[in-house]
């Protein structure tokens, strides 16, 4: 009779991976951070780029519907989100998808408010400054968030118009 015998190769990739080594977490995160501070600057010039792109295209949205108008928008202001935090205005980022989620709401109802629209990009241009004091910052944040619930709330009539806007000394009115 013959003996089977099996022979298992060694995995040189298996043994890597339970191979202790690499970087400490912390020290990871550290580089990273690192790495983010030397790109802040330019982050922060292509989210300007982007908001003085947004605003030309605000200023060429007309009074009536204009669903390309808003699709536009949308495009510029998708791209920056991301940007906010890595510039050190995370609060860009709160404002950027609070408008993409209005002009999804306004595009997927069919109603249209330019004024709602106008109001997101010109809190953009407040928060792009920066060094608003932090209640500043909530404010204008949650004026956002309510212009915004506003045009979710599909019972709302569609010629209210938005319920806050934001002036550019932070101050967001009723």
């Amino acid at each position: 009779m013959s003996s089977v015998r099996f022979v298992v190769p060694q995995m040189r990739l298996a043994k890597l991976l339970r191979t202790p080594g690499g970087l400490p977490v912390v020290d990871a995160v550290e580089a990273a951070e690192d790495n983010l501070r030397t790109i802040q600057p330019t982050c922060a010039a292509e989210l300007l780029a982007l908001l003085e792109l947004c605003e030309r295209s605000f200023a060429a949205l007309p009074e009536a519907p204009d669903d390309e108008g808003l699709a536009d928008i949308y495009a510029i202001a998708v791209r920056g989100i991301g940007g906010g935090k890595v510039s050190g205005l995370p609060a860009i980022d709160t404002a950027l998808v609070s408008l993409c989620d209005l002009i999804d709401q306004l595009r997927t109802t069919g109603r249209y408010d330019r004024q709602a629209v106008g109001v997101h990009v010109n809190s953009w241009r407040l928060l792009q400054r920066g060094g608003l004091p932090d209640a500043a910052t909530s404010a204008v944040l949650d004026g956002l968030h309510k212009v915004k619930r506003r045009y979710a709330d599909e019972s709302y009539p569609a010629d209210a118009g938005p319920t806050a806007v934001a002036n550019h000394d932070g101050i967001v009115q009723p």
